[in-house]
């Protein structure tokens, strides 16, 4: 019976949920991001003019929650950031166009609580 319960409650939610989809003068997607109830739930992807990745977020409650990443046109990670309630929590990570880490922060609430940054070659910044 629990679980029947459980099965209802994930359908529920994906049935009454909406993708909001936004697109560029060309009609390529600009974005999209899932609607529940007026608010952002789920994931929410945006592109770039040619079709590619931009950047993914994960939102709870019209909150960002989880990995937030973003993409170079190129298609190579630019950021990894981690998100509780909305807030920058945990590691943060920022990479040069090539590929190497630029920088790597800590946050609690939105506040860097230590970390390192990086030239492009790959030595600490003091």
């Amino acid at each position: 019976m629990k679980r029947l319960l459980y099965i209802f409650a994930f359908a529920s939610s994906v049935l009454f949920a909406e993708v909001q989809i936004k697109k560029y003068e060309n009609h390529q997607v600009k974005s999209k991001v899932n609607i529940k109830d007026g608010k952002r739930n789920g994931l929410a992807q945006g592109y770039y003019k040619d079709g590619k990745l931009k950047y993914e977020t994960y939102f709870k409650n019209d909150k960002r929650e989880g990995i937030s990443k973003a993409y170079f046109k190129t298609g190579k990670l630019k950021s990894e950031q981690n998100y509780k309630n909305g807030f920058l929590n945990g590691v943060s990570k920022k990479y040069y166009k090539n590929g190497k880490l630029k920088s790597e922060f800590n946050f609690k609430d939105d506040f860097p609580i230590g970390g390192t940054a990086y030239t492009k070659d790959g030595q600490e910044i003091k």
